[in-house]
C-alpha cells in the first residue's frame, strides 16, 4: 500500500481508539463485520471511497480534497488540535459511543421506527454537553436498557421511554442555569469612621 494509505488507516485506526470503541463495536456502528474492520485497519483490503467515507464518519471525521497548495495551511490549523482525549472525555466517548452502537444495531432490527431517529438526535446533541458523573450513569442506564430492549412489539413503547428519559437529561444540561457569581467583597455592612 502507498505511504498516504497508511497514514489514513494509522489515523482511523487512532480515531477509534481514542473514542473507545472497540473493533467490533465500530463494525456494529457502520454494519459490516467486525474481521472487516481489522483487515482495513491493518491494510489487508482495498478500501473503498464510500466505505471509507461512512468509517470516517462514523468515528467524527470527514473526508475533504484539499488544493495541494493549500495542504500546509490545512494540516498546520488540524495539527493544533489535540487528539488526546482527557480520561474525562474518554469515559464520556465511551459511554456515548456504546449507546451509539445499541442504537444502531436497534435500527437495523426496526428500520422504520421514527424513534430511532429521535433517539440519535438527542445523542448526538448530548455528545455537544459536558456530562457529568450523574448524567454519565444516567446514560448508562438507558444504554443498557437499550441493549436489552425485547423484540417485537414491546420494543417500541421501551424505545419511546429511554428516548424520553435522554431528552430530559438534555433539556435539563441545556436549560440550567449557571450559578450566580459570588461577590468578592459585599457592602452589605459600611462601616462609618465618622
Amino acid at each position: 500500500m502507498p505511504y498516504a494509505t497508511d497514514d489514513i488507516l494509522q489515523t482511523l485506526r487512532t480515531a477509534r481508539e481514542q473514542t473507545g470503541l472497540s473493533q467490533r463495536d465500530l463494525s456494529a456502528r457502520i454494519g459490516v463485520p467486525q474481521s472487516h474492520i481489522s483487515k482495513i485497519e491493518s491494510g489487508g483490503t482495498d478500501l473503498r471511497l464510500s466505505s471509507l467515507v461512512e468509517l470516517a464518519r462514523a468515528l467524527n471525521y470527514e473526508l475533504v480534497l484539499v488544493p495541494r497548495k493549500l495542504l500546509p495551511a490545512v494540516e498546520a490549523m488540524v495539527g493544533g488540535t489535540s487528539t488526546t482525549l482527557s480520561g474525562e472525555a474518554r469515559q464520556r466517548a465511551t459511554v456515548l459511543n456504546r449507546a451509539q452502537v445499541a442504537l444502531a444495531k436497534l435500527n437495523r432490527a426496526y428500520p422504520e421506527a421514527t424513534e430511532f431517529k429521535r433517539l440519535d438526535q438527542t445523542l448526538r446533541e448530548l455528545a455537544n454537553f459536558q456530562l457529568g458523573k450523574a448524567d454519565l450513569d444516567t446514560l448508562r442506564a438507558v444504554t443498557d436498557k437499550l441493549l436489552k430492549l425485547p423484540t417485537g412489539p414491546a420494543a417500541l413503547p421501551a424505545a419511546e421511554r429511554a428516548s424520553r428519559q435522554l431528552r430530559e437529561l438534555r433539556n435539563r444540561i441545556a436549560h440550567a442555569l449557571p450559578e450566580a457569581p459570588r461577590p468578592a467583597y459585599e457592602l452589605d455592612e459600611e462601616e462609618d469612621d465618622a
